[in-house]
């Protein structure tokens, strides 16, 4: 391995803060769209190797009783580089992580496999830092730790997976309380905030994904699981998941609320920098993620009231429903403000948060009647959004299952997906309202290239039956 200079790193002198920031930025143009540009830091064995062992050396040679508040120089500098190398080393090898569910059956991919374990090794060199709370970045590498093992795709694996999101915030309150009460305080508790923001936007991710997972996946991946007890597993899963996405929306709206409130006292980057983690577009995917959660426990609430639950804070489950609703608009007008680039142009969103933002008023359209978004949303030149009818069910149907540049735009997620029978029933129970879109079922049928699913053999045929079934 070798330095972003260059130079040999085979010896274990402790890194300087120009090494570790090369590395930081090295690490992070290997995410360009473009790919890693030539001569890139590859992330590695050898690279964790020599983290460990600076981490190793910064508490032998710094950590001394009695221990001071602060730590002492070169720490000072040195540890929230540290941080951020910890944290983009980690988001770099999380990306090679497959899902269980894209792995040969043959086995494990070897690759994949490397990398969950370099991901898990980051996690525990942040939690062996000295200091910790002045490398708050770090904490990155513990909501890797917890996104691979949601990737596991398998109840054991989402169950882990908030256990380490658990943890990470817990460190998060933790780092906060130890800060000292020096001019130093104001600084690190932003780059605190900042990193939370993240922590937020990974468990609010999790819930999403393992709710879209289990809904999409049941007929194939659970339900040979359960066999006759299948009903009684859907019950159970849905009370599981719909705490876990009113867990997951409330931490999506704080995250939200932190980066507005971020924006209006610090500004926002439009570079990540040793300074600034969150950019100027770093609120569209916590926005995203904030919307998913609150339409997925939504449609889980006719569900939830016939496994007998009682409502938290509301009279009826439909009450419950139109709070929720009501609040969808916050975190909708977070991700539809305009953003501007550093010459002042304005910054629309990538066609990716476009799919999603097509999804998201697809969902409304499909669960609530004629809801009217806060304001007309323009996608593109094709299609405008305001009230979310029939007419505009059909045209975002439409713009999702489009070709564009070889390839099918995009699914529908979760509602263009769902083989779980309780929640296709629970779907339709949120649309007993004569004023809703056309039939969900009825929909289902009209647009099967929206499953996400669609290419599997007998997918339509299964997803056909359930929807018979179902009715």
């Amino acid at each position: 391995m070798t330095d972003a200079g260059g130079a040999s790193m085979g010896d274990l002198t402790m890194m300087t803060a120009e090494q570790l920031t090369d590395l930081c930025r090295g690490i992070r143009r290997r995410g360009a769209a473009s790919g890693p540009p030539p001569g890139s830091p590859e992330v590695d064995g050898a690279l964790v190797d020599r983290l460990e062992a600076d981490v190793r050396e910064y508490r032998s040679a710094y950590y001394h009783k009695p221990v001071p508040q602060l730590p002492p120089e070169p720490l000072r500098e040195l540890l929230p580089l540290m941080g951020w190398l910890v944290y983009e080393a980690s988001l770099d090898r999380l990306w090679d992580v497959k899902p269980r569910s894209g792995v040969s059956p043959d086995g494990e991919d070897d690759e994949s496999m490397a990398a969950a374990t370099l991901v898990r090794r980051l996690a525990n060199l942040a939690r062996m830092l000295v200091w910790p709370e002045y490398a708050p970045r770090a904490l990155g590498a513990i909501r890797a730790q917890a996104l691979v093992e949601s990737k596991r795709d398998d109840e054991a694996g989402y169950d882990a997976a908030w256990i380490y999101h658990r943890e990470a915030e817990q460190k998060y309150r933790i780092y906060l309380d130890t800060l000292g009460q020096g001019r130093e305080r104001a600084r690190a508790v932003l780059d605190l905030d900042e990193v939370r923001l993240q922590l937020d936007l990974a468990a609010t991710g999790t819930a999403c994904r393992t709710a879209e997972r289990v809904i999409g996946r049941w007929d194939q991946d659970f339900e040979p699981l359960y066999g006759s007890r299948s009903k009684d597993e859907q019950a159970r899963w849905t009370q599981k998941m719909f705490d876990q996405l009113i867990d997951g929306f409330e931490t999506g709206r704080r995250a939200v609320a932190a980066g507005e409130r971020i924006r209006e006292e610090h500004g926002l980057a439009h570079q990540v920098s040793e300074k600034r983690l969150i950019l100027v577009t770093g609120l569209r995917n916590p926005a995203i993620m904030t919307c998913r959660a609150l339409l997925l426990a939504y449609s889980l609430c006719p569900a939830m009231d016939d496994a007998g639950r009682t409502p938290v804070g509301a009279q009826t489950w439909a009450d419950y429903q139109a709070e929720l609703l009501g609040q969808f608009n916050e975190p909708f007008t977070a991700l539809c403000r305009p953003v501007q680039k550093p010459d002042g142009a304005d910054w629309p969103l990538n066609k990716d948060h476009r799919r999603s933002l097509v999804q998201l008023c697809l969902y409304l359209g499909l669960v609530t009647p004629r809801h009217e978004l806060p304001c007309p949303v323009v996608v593109d030149d094709s299609l405008t959004l305001h009230v979310l009818d029939d007419d505009a069910v059909e045209a975002m149907s439409a713009w999702l299952a489009a070709e564009v540049d070889g390839g099918q735009r995009g699914d529908a997620n979760t509602i263009g997906t769902a083989s779980m029978p309780a929640f296709v029933k629970a779907v339709e129970a949120c649309r007993h309202d004569p004023g809703a879109a056309s039939d969900y079922r009825k929909w289902r049928l009209r647009w099967p290239q929206l499953d996400r699913y669609a290419a599997e053999p007998g997918r339509a045929e299964r997803i056909t039956e359930i929807l018979r079934e179902t009715a």
